[in-house]
């Protein structure tokens, strides 16, 4: 059932930009591992193990929900 943006709760429109951004970022780290695999010049070539492992962390972390508020991120960034 479609909703329009105006019938929805501040919470609800919240939540629904947060999946948006989720899934969006869930999208492009994903294409971002495919470039980076598919830009190696030696079939036998690596990405660095902290590298792939940040990667992987990231898109489970999208995958399952878990984010941040976007002012604790900025504070994160800022220390």
């Amino acid at each position: 059932m479609e909703t329009a943006l105006e019938a929805l709760s501040a919470e609800e429109f919240e939540k629904l930009v947060e999946r948006t951004i989720d899934r969006r970022l869930e999208v492009w780290l994903t294409q971002l591992m495919d470039a980076l695999i598919g830009m190696q010049e030696e079939e036998s070539a690596e990405l660095r193990p902290e590298f792939a492992a940040s990667l992987r962390r990231s898109l489970e972390q999208a995958r399952s929900g878990e984010g941040i508020d976007l002012e604790i991120f900025r504070a994160q960034i800022r220390r």
